[in-house]
């Protein structure tokens, strides 16, 4: 019996690891070639522009106690431009102020004369930041409009 029991136990491991040891010894697979990447969609670039005041005759402002921080332009190289304002309410209370972008073309023309002012409130000592975009690829400057609500 105890023979039986170990020509058994013998045949079970010849059927479990010969397969073992047969993979074992395979020969080993090369690595796939490198995929190329994907060209990824071309981000437009651009040149950043950054500066604070004084803004000369970019900002005309009316509004009281509001101060224009800073100002960051990004001319992007197909003509787009987009403008962050920094906003500061200088005074203790709340301040409701309109302000309208005006885009100029390079002759110093208004490129959409017929835009909306838009309306922020600003909390006593609080900083806004708001960004813009031209609305058309011929804009090449700004002028910034600010007045009190």
């Amino acid at each position: 019996m105890n023979a039986l029991r170990r020509n058994l136990l013998t045949i079970v491991l010849i059927f479990v690891l010969f397969p073992m040891m047969a993979c074992q010894t395979a020969a080993p697979v090369p690595p796939a070639p490198p995929v190329p990447p994907v060209p990824d969609k071309q981000e437009p670039t651009f040149s950043i522009e950054e500066f604070s005041a004084p803004l000369g005759d970019k900002v005309v402002n009316t509004a009281d106690s509001i101060i224009v921080k800073k100002v960051r332009i990004k001319k992007f190289t197909d003509g787009g431009i987009v403008a962050d304002f920094t906003f500061y309410n200088n005074r203790g209370r709340r301040n409701v102020i309109n302000y309208l972008v005006q885009w100029l073309d390079k002759n110093g023309m208004v490129v959409k004369p017929d835009d909306s002012w838009g309306t922020i409130a600003l909390e006593g000592q609080q900083e806004m930041t708001i960004s813009v975009i031209s609305p058309s690829i011929d804009a090449v400057d700004y002028r910034l409009k600010l007045q009190t609500n």
